[in-house]
């Protein structure tokens, strides 16, 4: 946790990529030893395992599975309901980093502070009965500054959860920072997306403008139409057509596409919404949901877009030729 808040002080997107890969390390790592220490506690107290309400979630706990830990520390009070959604939504984001390298530039800085700020919360909270060392230990240099070490003991039990309230403090996330960081993302995603579908509905050619809601739609069922999906959807579903064009249109009054009308505005309503929102735990929700939702969509409109304009510059590059005599 020390290394990771060192990375995270410094502010880069970088550095925020392994602040936010090392928290959800040391998380990882405290909800698997909740697991091995409560089956240490059963184990040693004889008739307590059989009385146990969840041996099950605590076999799986002790396995590989990150989710398992997650749901064995939420029913053991480790972490409330809100913080266990927060962590899964943040190991994901972690998984997306780690495998693929550097993602989600503009908000990272931000997330990995609050997703740090909630690890230092739950932390402080871990329940420990006693401060249990070998002989001879040595603690590691950084963990040194944070115990306080006696003659006879490396530290004492409340030391931990000191020691995580201190980096919560050096930490400084602000919720409203956030909360900032996330809107803004949004709002940038829903400005393009906006221009693209502009340039989907003007088209390229004289006779192909529609309105944004023409656009929306047609551009949805257009890959449709030549689907399997699509095809077998009509089929079960009563089109008597014998055309592309007559399919294409009753696929557009009929099938349950995502989205029946212009997005934009509604986008921008949620917006609104997630600015006024006083929670980033429901914040980074919502800003999941968002981009989870809208992704197909948005990717459609973005290579029509490019599609569009990248014909229309050969045509003025066609023209400039002609114009030159080439």
């Amino acid at each position: 946790m020390d290394l990771a808040l060192e990375h995270i002080e410094r502010g880069s997107v970088h550095d925020a990529r392994f602040g936010l890969m090392l928290t959800d390390n040391a998380l990882e790592l405290a909800m698997h030893e909740l697991a091995k220490s409560k089956s240490a506690e059963l184990e040693s107290w004889y008739g307590r395992e059989q009385g146990y309400p969840h041996k099950k979630e605590l076999e799986e706990a002790r396995g590989r599975v990150f989710e398992a830990k997650l749901k064995f520390a939420k029913l053991e009070g480790l972490v409330t309901e809100e913080q266990a959604r927060t962590i899964a939504l943040m190991h994901d984001f972690r998984n997306e980093l780690y495998h693929v390298g550097l993602q989600h530039e503009a908000i990272l800085p931000a997330i990995s502070s609050f997703y740090f700020a909630v690890a230092c919360e739950i932390l402080a909270n871990y329940p420990m009965n006693g401060f249990f060392y070998p002989f001879n230990i040595q603690l590691p240099e950084r963990s040194k500054k944070y115990f306080n070490s006696r003659k006879y003991s490396p530290g004492e039990i409340g030391d931990f959860a000191r020691a995580c309230q201190t980096m919560l403090t050096r930490c400084g996330h602000k919720k409203g920072e956030t909360i900032r960081a996330l809107v803004d993302h949004m709002d940038q995603i829903i400005d393009d997306a906006d221009t693209y579908l502009d340039i989907v509905a003007r088209g390229v050619y004289a006779g192909q403008e529609k309105t944004r809601d023409e656009a929306i739609v047609y551009y949805q069922v257009w890959p449709l139409s030549f689907s399997r999906e699509g095809l077998t959807f009509a089929k079960e579903n009563g089109f008597s057509g014998a055309t592309r064009i007559e399919l294409i249109e009753w696929l557009g009054k009929k099938y349950p596409l995502a989205f029946k009308k212009d997005p934009i505005k509604g986008w921008r309503q949620q917006v609104i919404r997630l600015r006024s929102k006083g929670n980033a735990h429901a914040a980074l929700e919502t800003y999941v949901s968002f981009m989870e939702k809208t992704a197909s969509v948005r990717e459609m409109l973005y290579e029509i877009a490019a599609a569009a304009e990248a014909e229309i510059d050969r045509q003025v590059d066609e023209y400039r030729d002609r114009q030159r005599g080439d």
